[in-house]
């Protein structure tokens, strides 16, 4: 094996295994449910809801424009 073909193996290796760790730290991460979006439990998406329909209820009709 050439020292380029080294470098260019050596060089894949590290890129792989830095994604490979990356994906892994961030899984460990997300685990914790602290570290997670509000909205995503079912708590979150009531309160969503619950928001959306107070907002549909205090609309009021636009008056026409003038053209």
């Amino acid at each position: 094996m050439s020292t380029g073909d080294y470098l260019v193996s050596n060089n894949m290796l590290l890129l792989i295994s830095g994604l490979v760790v990356a994906i892994v730290a961030l899984l460990w991460f997300l685990r914790k449910p602290s570290n997670r979006h509000p909205m995503d439990n079912e708590r979150g998406r009531q309160l969503d809801e619950e928001r959306a329909r107070g907002n549909a209820q205090e609309t009021t009709e636009v008056p026409p424009t003038r053209r």
